[in-house]
């Protein structure tokens, strides 16, 4: 629904059409779109962080560099894949729609990066590179809804320019 109406334009009652539900099941669980709307987003980010640890996982410690890159790519995927992910995730937020509604709202993913390159690839827990995570994705995020505003499927200069920032901006801090 986000996807065709954007945030400011989706409704509670359309979020509950959409999921064929009346809208008081909706306000059961959550007080506004808002709310839905951060559910979502965890479960996006939930999914990804899964399927990153998944694809991740085998890679000795000294190549976070394609751990990283490959992370990237399962990220692009993803918004490939489904605009709702796309919408509501990262770089939806980045985006400001839902930022700017709901005051306190974080980068969902910036953490759980910090945590897969300080528990796996042995880079010193920082507050540093907290920083740095939240300066990569963030970018990372922008870049990426501009490359899919260029071309539908993602502008492939766009997205190779920043995987390269993501991983120059994430080496000063490599073990």
């Amino acid at each position: 629904m986000v996807t065709e109406k954007g945030f400011a334009g989706t409704t509670t009652a359309d979020i509950a059409k959409s999921a064929k539900v009346s809208i008081g099941s909706v306000y059961r669980y959550f007080p506004d779109k808002v709310a839905v709307m951060k559910a979502v987003v965890e479960r996006n980010s939930a999914r990804y962080q899964r399927r990153v640890d998944e694809e991740t996982t085998a890679m000795p410690s000294h190549r976070w560099r394609e751990a990283v890159e490959h992370a990237y790519d399962i990220y692009v995927d993803m918004c490939r894949g489904d605009d709702g992910f796309r919408a509501l995730s990262g770089a939806g937020i980045a985006s400001g729609e839902l930022e700017s509604t709901a005051a306190g709202v974080e980068d969902p993913l910036s953490p759980a990066f910090a945590q897969m390159l300080t528990a796996r690839f042995d880079f010193p827990a920082s507050p540093e590179l907290r920083t740095t995570m939240l300066q990569a994705v963030t970018i990372g995020d922008v870049l990426t809804r501009l490359a899919f505003r260029l071309v539908p499927g993602g502008h492939p200069e766009t997205l190779a320019q920043t995987k390269r920032i993501i991983v120059d901006l994430l080496a000063p801090h490599a073990p």
